[in-house]
């Protein structure tokens, strides 16, 4: 009784004190010193390579290490401190009684509608509807294949001219919280695509909210909680011009991240708006789609003729099999699905993920769930490609646009 007392002890005393590693490399990491949060997840990695915290930890402070190495010149105009639960109505150059309780705009001319809609997993995805005829809207769609993860993507909107789409999202390549994010119109493909983070200071290791041109061509605005408390955003004003990228010493990027009030208070006129009531749509019936959103509960799914959508795509892969598994065996993972092989043995993979970050911290779930010799692999256009290559390859990465002059 006293060996099982003392072996209690050691569990929680290394509980503790790695839930006290995990505070001190989230607190380092959101004060931008990421290396210093590396080598603690590093260290927890060691000892637990299952460890969740540590995973999701490290994916962030690698991604943020990266998204700071340039930043935007932002002059801010203006700024104003409101309330997070309804910041939005601040954005007072938009039509009083456009938004609604949620946080979608309704602009009453538009030809194609996007809104925050939640999915099956809970989380919101970003998706558009169009008009089928004088009563009816087509049924809504995700407005890019790019753009879905396993978090949410909130706040779309597109800019005057109709050639970007700008989001948040705290699912897809971002630092940590919601990161800004923009996609831009192919008038070939007629399709949104080429998804980006836009990048620091629009981005931070807060939440980066709602980022908006003004039609006038003067102002882009967008809100963070970077220097206020949780239940509140600081709206910023910037003005339209390009901005000028410029390499970030490390020891500066905390101050880069620091915004500051507005050099030019009377440029913007904050007047807070009124919510409006969101139009009676009627929707056509959606063609049955399966959700390819990644989960793990009391029942798998596997799906026999899915395909995977074009470009990078990663999976995990669970098993390869000469018979179709039996549903117990997938262990509650949802979606899987089956890559026949020349040996005519198939092989299983769970989930779609458009990043590398993403697949990574579900494999630790697909491991706990009785997987432990899973692992990740990956696609291009539905054909397996070598990881390295697809990492390489990965468009979310890329966070510097030819739009942005980058000065050395």
């Amino acid at each position: 009784m006293k060996h099982i007392s003392a072996v209690l002890l050691i569990l929680l005393v290394s509980t503790v004190l790695g839930a006290q590693d995990i505070g001190e490399a989230g607190a380092l990491r959101h004060s931008y010193q990421f290396d210093k949060a590396l080598n603690i997840y590093e260290k927890l990695l060691n000892e637990n390579p299952a460890d969740s915290a540590a995973l999701s930890g490290y994916a962030l402070a690698e991604n943020g290490k990266a998204l700071t190495s340039y930043a935007a010149g932002l002059r801010i105009l203006a700024s104003k401190r409101v309330l997070r639960k309804d910041f939005f109505l601040y954005y007072s150059h938009l039509a009083d009684k456009s938004w609604d309780t949620e946080g979608n705009i309704w602009p009453e001319d538009s030809q194609k509608r996007y809104f925050a809609r939640r999915n099956a997993a809970g989380d919101y995805d970003i998706v558009y509807t169009e008009p089928v005829n004088d009563t009816l809207w087509s049924a809504p769609e995700p407005f890019c294949k790019e753009a879905v993860s396993s978090g949410n993507e909130i706040f779309p909107m597109v800019s005057p001219d109709g050639r970007r789409l700008y989001f948040s999202s705290d699912g897809l390549f971002g630092m940590g919280g919601y990161d800004l994010f923009v996609a831009a119109w192919d008038k070939t493909k007629k399709a949104w695509g080429n998804v980006q983070n836009m990048g620091f200071p629009f981005s931070s290791t807060s939440d980066d909210l709602l980022f908006c041109d003004t039609e006038d061509g003067r102002f882009s605005l967008f809100a963070s909680n970077r220097d206020c408390g949780k239940d509140s955003v600081v709206i910023y004003v910037i003005g339209q011009e390009t901005p000028v990228w410029t390499a970030v010493p490390r020891e500066k990027v905390e101050q880069a991240a620091r915004l500051g009030s507005g050099d030019s208070p009377d440029a913007y006129s904050f007047v807070r708006r009124s919510h409006g009531v969101r139009p009676d749509i009627v929707f056509e019936d959606s063609e049955e789609e399966f959700d390819f959103t990644f989960k793990i509960g009391s029942a798998g799914v596997l799906l026999e003729d899915a395909t995977l959508p074009s470009g990078i795509v990663y999976q995990i892969q669970l098993f390869v099999l000469a018979s179709r598994p039996a549903i117990k065996q997938l262990k509650g993972i949802s979606p899987v699905l089956p890559h026949r092989q020349r040996s005519g043995k198939t092989l299983y993979a769970a989930g779609v993920f458009r990043s590398y970050a993403e697949a990574e911290q579900a494999l630790l779930q697909v491991r706990k769930a009785g997987f432990p010799s899973a692992f990740i692999i990956a696609f291009e256009d539905g054909s397996s490609i070598a990881l390295s290559k697809a990492r390489q390859k990965e468009s979310s990465v890329k966070v510097i646009t030819e739009e942005f002059h980058i000065v050395k």
